[in-house]
């Protein structure tokens, strides 16, 4: 645990922990957009089911958008985002691939 200083302020020592998390952060530097992955995910290609009957939630691609993050695979961290630090992390809902196995068809399509 952390203790406070006689005469320190805590309003301060708050200031100094935001601006050193947001210097882990390269919110200055351009990052090249060849640099910025996309998420691979699952195949979202149709895949060939026969006669069967087509999935109706997934359309037969065995695979839909990760309803946590919208398919990007990164969302606003809440934590930090109540502290006043905006940081994109990586999906817990799909693993950052941006979609997810269809529940109502295990991933088969039909």
């Amino acid at each position: 645990a952390t203790s406070n200083l006689k005469g320190e302020n805590p309003e301060r020592n708050v200031e100094k922990y935001k601006r050193s998390l947001e210097n882990l952060f390269c919110y200055d530097k351009e990052i090249p957009e060849e640099i910025i992955e996309k998420p691979i995910g699952l195949s979202l290609s149709e895949k060939i089911i026969g006669s069967r009957p087509r999935c109706r939630q997934c359309e037969a691609k065995g695979a839909v958008l990760c309803g946590t993050c919208s398919g990007s695979g990164l969302y606003v961290d809440s934590i930090l985002e109540s502290q006043g630090i905006l940081v994109k992390v990586r999906c817990l809902g799909c693993g950052g691939t941006g979609n997810i196995m269809c529940s109502q068809c295990g991933g088969r399509g039909h």
